[in-house]
């Protein structure tokens, strides 16, 4: 898969490294369905840790990905990612916006895009 790190050569950073030894983010609250897109430019990444990096190339504007998909090809457990993304967040490097209203969900096309993402994992 070209979006985990694991498969790059690189050994994965220990999740509490990541997060400074947090369990909860401090300012961020997200949820599995919150939308999360890259607020740094690529070129400016360099000196950010591999899943940091990683997490980053898989959000690009504008559509961004929802927290549970970033989890998923991460392999990493959703309420760590929780973390994780709030750590980034706090930090400037991502935007985040909440789920879509009731009333967006119900778009037929909208839909069977997410379940066409989620095939695709």
């Amino acid at each position: 898969m070209p979006d985990d790190p694991q498969h790059k050569g690189r050994r994965r950073t220990r999740l509490y490294a990541l997060t400074d030894g947090r369990t909860a983010a401090s300012h961020t609250v997200l949820t599995m369905d919150t939308t999360i897109t890259a607020a740094v430019a690529a070129d400016a990444r360099g000196g950010l840790p591999t899943e940091w990096q990683a997490i980053l190339s898989m959000c690009p504007a504008p559509d961004g990905r929802a927290v549970a998909e970033i989890a998923a090809r991460m392999h990493i457990r959703l309420t760590p990612m929780t973390v994780l993304l709030g750590e980034l967040a706090d930090r400037g490097l991502i935007q985040y916006r909440p789920p879509l209203a009731e009333a967006e969900t119900t778009n037929v096309h909208l839909l069977m895009r997410i379940r066409d993402s989620l095939a695709r994992i």
